[in-house]
């Protein structure tokens, strides 16, 4: 028996019929939209249009059209006025009940204006890995000199206790 909810209560199916946010990009088998809730700005996700649980699930022409998704999200990130897209972020709609803390933080960071220095790509695999929601969703993250004290070792920060190693 599933423990996965429905595509018809599925967030991530509600995003893929356009009932939610403005796709930022768009190929056959994926689409993105900005995250409301913001870690840096330009922080995106993007969202395979067949409800699938996992990245070891999808099809081949899927498997094809990811790097291209990725590729072109990252496109739109780095021509993407962000103190406006931000600003409008706080106004929408659907968002008016739902806290904005995180959109009001990113508003006043000091490296908002700048283009990304690097990018984390991310995808939690499974509850044990983090995700929240049961629909694959790659997460694009734009990196900022600056935006943690020391990025060194990057995802393996997820076990913070045996993220740390040097190379000798």
């Amino acid at each position: 028996m599933s423990t996965f909810p429905s595509e018809q209560s599925c967030y991530f199916c509600r995003v893929s019929n356009g009932e939610t946010d403005p796709f930022i990009f768009e190929n056959r088998s994926f689409l993105s939209v900005f995250d409301t809730n913001p870690v840096n700005p330009g922080h995106a996700l993007i969202i395979p249009r067949r409800h699938v649980d996992s990245i070891f699930h999808l099809n081949e022409m899927e498997e094809a059209d990811y790097f291209d998704a990725i590729k072109g999200v990252k496109s739109v990130i780095e021509t993407t006025d962000m103190t406006d897209l931000y600003e409008n972020m706080l106004h929408r709609d659907y968002l008016k009940d739902l806290p904005k803390g995180h959109i009001e933080t990113v508003l006043q960071l000091p490296f908002l204006g700048d283009k990304p220095n690097a990018y984390t790509v991310g995808n939690n695999d499974g509850r044990e890995a983090g995700r929240s929601i049961d629909h694959l969703h790659v997460i694009l993250l734009p990196r900022y000199k600056g935006d943690v004290e020391n990025p060194r070792g990057g995802i393996r920060n997820v076990i913070p206790c045996r993220a740390n190693y040097q190379r000798r």
